[in-house]
């Protein structure tokens, strides 16, 4: 039997996260962890300024993706704990896009006790501990986690912890994994403590001199460059980089084909926008930078000249965990996207050969042509968006809806599938770090990680105030298709956020199921059955439709509220009329009274 209240494995594996500097635990506990949830007792009653604000998440998935949300805002790893092999497994699709997505987040769970009979203070008790034990539990994250290992035992479990954190946090980023048994973590031991100042992650890494030469010397050159970047605008510096570096070098064009961050402003003549890698833009160009950036381009839709001289810096220029990445690359380097490209930026000012070349008469031409064609493109858009009062919903007008209707200050969390680029097209986002995306593919990110940005935001408002209550942070906006959001557990996320008060707005493009995969098939099979076919025959359709509106209100619960009629206000609107009314009181609600709203937008091409 243990003793509570002694100094054990599990309150020194807290102390090590808020030494470290980990600030929350997004946890899911279980029957492995007695004496976690011991030590979180003892450490919020004694010292409740330094300790983790815990946080109680229903679903796995809630827990890692707040716990990414969160990482994308502050650049610093959050932890998540989860119980045994099932909290594991439960983590899923949350795991490849903390990984996929480069998000910094430890992850603990416990392992089933090792002893049977009381030997050992945590030994077996319950009945599960014979069911729950893998015969090597890492096993099932390791493909996916930076770095895995198991705390066997209290005396260096702060170590084990600063490791892990290493991994996190030196590029690429990404999930740890650690896991420790019931005995281990009731193990009593003598507090002690790391100087942190020697567990920091592997700082950034310049280009080589003759790297930033070679590539300065061909962008300049170039009658057609092109750079390509993917999440470079992680770094809220780097866009004001990039643009310094269109700006040195009149044509140079700029594409996005992610879509994860604001890597450059949409204002920009330059910019020639977001799509998933299928752009003709690749198909002239003859230098091409790749800048943070996993796939650059489709080949067998639209590859690059194959004579195109083509540059690679990345913080994982071999993309190590795709086993196919064929994309060719006259050079290759491992370097910090904004210190590559202030690197280029002062070597193209300092250097007198390069600034007589771009006086040449040819680059004020390249940039007219530019601003030619990017009017060109904003009016083609300012087009597309019917915005008559009855007029039914789709991407265009509902994005357009919400860059008008909300504030300027609000950050996007988006997760669409099929109408992201249309989105992106509508709200034209310049501001660094006011369009998030998981940079990942498993559906159901958003609910939690809208709430982590919200509650970072909350966070960094509050530091840079000074005061205990937390200062304005700023709306923010969760767009979200109808087939992520059921697959995001949105009754844990919507609890989560009444409890902590952690108030958003949530617009769900209810477009009737999922339309990524009638795309798909059109891609392989052009002239195929499902042409003709309907969403029910091709089995992706939602209908019957559920009702988001009055699920979130459901989920919220009842309890005390500040406003009649329930914390979470769920509304259904199908024309620009009631869209445009709902996101302005939506607005209001949210920033001034502190309530959640979720806005279900019934889009005019649902079956």
């Amino acid at each position: 039997m243990a003793s509570s209240g002694e100094y054990t494995t599990a309150f020194a594996l807290f102390e090590a996260l808020w030494e470290a500097g980990v600030r929350n635990c997004f946890v899911n506990l279980g029957s492995d962890h007695p004496s976690i949830i011991e030590a979180i007792v003892k450490g919020k009653r004694e010292r409740p300024d330094q300790w983790p604000r815990i946080i109680t998440c229903p679903s796995e998935i809630t827990a890692i993706s707040m716990a990414h949300g969160y990482s994308r805002i502050t650049d610093r790893p959050q932890a998540v704990i989860v119980h045994v092999d099932v909290g594991t497994q439960a983590l899923a699709h949350g795991l490849h896009n903390a990984s996929i997505g480069r998000a910094p987040v430890l992850i603990f769970a416990g392992l089933c006790p090792f002893t049977e009979s009381g030997e050992l203070p945590g030994s077996r008790t319950e009945y599960m501990h014979w069911l729950q034990e893998a015969p090597d539990q890492k096993t099932i994250v390791r493909q996916y986690c930076r770095y895995t290992g198991e705390i066997r035992t209290g005396l260096n479990v702060k170590q084990m912890v600063a490791r892990a954190l290493q991994f996190a946090s030196s590029t690429p980023k990404g999930p740890v994994y650690l896991a420790g048994a019931r005995e281990t973590l009731a193990e009593v031991i003598k507090p002690y403590s790391l100087s942190q100042e020697q567990w920091v992650p592997v700082g950034p890494s310049a280009l080589p001199n003759d790297a930033v030469h070679k590539v300065a010397q061909a962008l300049v050159h170039a009658e057609r460059p092109l750079l390509i970047t993917g999440y470079s605008g992680r770094d809220l510096r780097s866009p004001e980089q990039l643009v310094a570096l269109a700006d040195l070098i009149p044509g140079l064009r700029i594409y996005d084909t992610l879509g994860s961050d604001v890597c450059f402003p949409f204002s920009h003549r330059a910019f020639v926008g977001y799509s998933l890698a299928f752009d003709d833009c690749t198909r002239d160009a003859d230098v091409i930078l790749l800048l943070d950036c996993d796939v650059p381009w489709i080949p067998a839709r639209n590859p690059p000249p194959k004579d195109a001289c083509i540059y690679h810096i990345d913080i994982d220029p071999l993309n190590q965990q795709m086993p196919i990445s064929f994309f060719p690359a006259n050079g290759r380097w491992r370097a910090d996207s904004y210190e590559a490209l202030t690197q280029i930026v002062q070597y193209i000012c300092q250097d007198a050969s390069i600034q007589t070349t771009l006086r040449d008469s040819k680059y004020a031409a390249r940039w007219d042509g530019l601003r030619e064609a990017h009017q060109t493109r904003l009016h083609k858009i300012a087009a597309l968006p019917l915005l008559s009062d009855d007029a039914p919903l789709n991407a265009h007008n509902i994005g357009s809806l919400l860059k008008t209707s909300l504030p300027g200050s609000t950050t996007f969390v988006i997760e669409v599938s099929s109408n992201g680029q249309s989105l992106s097209n509508q709200l034209q986002c310049d501001r660094p770090g006011s369009w998030i995306n998981g940079g990942s593919t498993g559906i159901g990110w958003s609910n939690g990680a809208v709430l982590g940005v919200k509650l970072a935001l909350e966070d960094q408002a509050k530091q840079s105030s000074g005061e205990d209550k937390p200062a304005q942070s700023g709306l923010v906006c969760q767009v979200v298709g109808d087939g992520s959001f059921m697959c995001s557990a949105p009754s844990s996320a919507v609890w989560v956020a009444r409890k902590y008060e952690i108030p958003v707005l949530t617009v769900v493009l209810n477009n009737g199921g999922w339309k990524a995969p009638r795309n798909s098939t059109a891609l392989v099979y052009p002239d195929g059955l499902n042409k003709t076919a309907t969403d029910d025959e091709l089995n992706i359709s939602f209908n019957p439709s559920p009702d988001y509106a009055a699920l979130v209100e459901a989920a919220a619960g009842s309890g005390s509220t500040k406003v009649a009629g329930g914390w979470m206000k769920g509304v259904r609107v199908s024309t620009v009329k009631e869209l445009r009314k709902e996101l302005e009181e939506a607005a209001e609600r949210i920033q001034v009274e502190g309530q959640g709203v979720l806005v279900e937008a019934l889009m005019q091409n649902r079956e």
